[in-house]
């Protein structure tokens, strides 16, 4: 085969799989939403954004005190009981967490930290505060978590739903998060036409998300022992942006079994093991981590494309596209209905971790840790032994490759396998593929074969990477980050398809 055929059909083959990669974090077509325009769900969930998200409403306003008065309204008329929960909160406080945050941060993110200031027009602690709660006076306010439930006789277990409804003092807030709220408030309805459930289920809207997660932190500290105990999962509905497709960016530790279950009966689950592991990088919260600390299991969503209309006057309804309002409100109505009226709870036993990552029309793929475990040590094995193998061919074949690159690889695989097993499917499966091409070409030497084996190694190293470099490009807004990650196939598809052309080369010149 030419090079130049073999290089046009790689060029293909990655144009196919950059494709996919990129459809997989985003959003429903339009098509699907002109088909689903009609849907009444759908259509409130617009109407209740509309609502919320019409102006900033920070906690400490009268924009938010309108917004509370339109929740209540649409609760307690849907016959929700719904209760308010009042909490204080000082100026003085928000400015210990503010400046005990900044000490904590390192120099890029102090950076980032003093341009979010001068861009809001604070030049002290104390202004950035007042303008994020909307406390432009006096030294204390309160905050008003709202509360609604509904219980079974025969549930025994408790599913938490949580939003936060209050906007930073900059910002409409209609990804940061209204629509998480009105996504809420039309499940409300959808279980209003259900007469019975497997577990009894709290909607929690907090107030103060933006201050610190004064609502959650107040609403969890308030519940008795056996009240937490019955709370068997947590569902967080959040936003870091206005674009995409929502990710389920967090779980609590070793999910497999819930994972596997939201896995079976929900479909287009955007999902990454590895992404818990950025997320603790960046040191931000959201209120599932208040929950998560108390040892609550949880699921934690958000959408984390748009990051340049975050906290900003351009968080509005107009700006977010109909696909991901669509899909998100679709996830949450999905997911919570699943969890609420369908699961038995005490089925689901937490006791293994899981590496999980999606493919296209296949969906997501679930492994156990100890299957990635497996792999990498027999990545490991082979490679020692292919790496012995090779320092016994022959002279032509031994200035071409040496035995060490060989053991790195495999070394390699063992070790993330065992200490990130999160992550270890990014490396594994290239090697797995780059290693079966290698000795497919100069144990067997059936060049064609592993010139198939190559391209099926390219088709899901780039399957594999390219949301993973889309999202924190677009996500975290770190095209340096984003480069580092792409230059890992990059370099590997690169070696073996220069050792391909030679061989190509040579196999075309022994035929003359």
């Amino acid at each position: 085969m030419p090079r130049i055929i073999f290089s046009l059909i790689l060029v293909v083959v990655l144009g196919l799989s950059v494709y996919q990669g990129v459809s997989m974090v985003q959003p429903t077509t339009t098509a699907t939403i002109t088909l689903s325009g009609k849907e009444t769900g759908y259509l409130n969930v617009q109407k209740d954004l509309s609502i919320i998200a019409a102006k900033p409403h920070p906690t400490v306003s009268a924009q938010q005190e309108q917004v509370r008065r339109y929740l209540l309204t649409e609760i307690q008329a849907m016959g929700y009981p719904v209760t308010e929960q009042p909490f204080l909160f000082t100026i003085d406080e928000l400015i210990a967490r503010q400046k005990k945050i900044y000490s904590q941060l390192d120099e890029y993110q102090r950076h980032e930290f003093d341009a979010e200031l001068a861009r809001v027009g604070a030049k002290t602690f104390e202004e950035e505060v007042r303008i994020r709660s909307g406390l432009k006076q006096g030294n204390s306010a309160y905050g008003t978590n709202i509360i609604a439930k509904r219980t079974s006789l025969s549930a025994k277990n408790t599913i938490l739903i949580v939003a936060h409804y209050d906007s930073v003092g900059t910002s409409p807030g209609a990804g940061d998060d209204g629509m998480a709220v009105a996504s809420i408030l039309q499940l409300m309805r959808d279980l209003t036409h259900v007469n019975t459930i497997k577990n009894n289920v709290i909607f929690l809207l907090t107030d103060g998300e933006e201050l610190g997660l004064l609502g959650a932190n107040y609403f969890a500290n308030q519940l008795t022992d056996e009240e937490l105990q019955s709370i068997s999962l947590v569902l967080n509905f959040e936003a870091r942006g206005n674009h995409g497709t929502p990710v389920l960016f967090e779980t609590s530790a070793q999910p497999y079994s819930l994972m596997t279950a939201l896995n079976k009966n929900l479909s287009n689950i955007t999902a990454f093991s590895f992404t818990p592991l950025i997320y603790n990088m960046l040191q931000n919260d959201t209120d599932y981590t208040v929950f998560k600390k108390k040892g609550i299991t949880g699921l934690n969503f958000a959408v984390v494309q748009g990051f340049e209309h975050y906290h900003r006057m351009s968080d509005t309804i107009e700006n977010i596209s109909p696909e991901t309002l669509f899909q998100y409100q679709d996830t949450v109505r999905k997911s919570g209905y699943y969890f609420v009226v369908q699961q038995d709870m005490d089925l689901l036993k937490h006791n293994k971790d899981a590496v999980y990552f999606p493919l296209p029309i296949y969906g997501l793929v679930i492994i156990p840790p100890y299957a990635a475990f497996t792999l990498g040590i027999g990545i490991l094995i082979i490679c020692l032994l292919w790496g012995k193998n090779i320092s016994h061919q022959q002279q032509k074949v031994k200035k071409l490759y040496r035995p060490l690159p060989f053991i790195l690889i495999g070394t390699l695989s063992a070790i993330i396998s065992i200490q990130i097993p999160a992550l270890s499917y990014l490396i594994i499966i290239p090697f797995l593929f780059l290693l079966i091409s290698h000795i497919i070409l100069f144990r067997f030497q059936r060049v064609y074969l592993a010139i198939i084996i190559t391209t099926l190694g390219i088709y899901f190293s780039s399957l594999l990477y390219t949301p993973v470099v889309y999202l924190i490009n677009s996500g975290l807004q770190s095209l340096l980050f984003a480069f580092i990650i792409a230059l890992v196939p990059i370099i590997i598809w690169s070696i073996n398809c220069w050792y391909l052309w030679r061989e190509m080369q040579r196999s075309s010149t022994d035929n003359r």
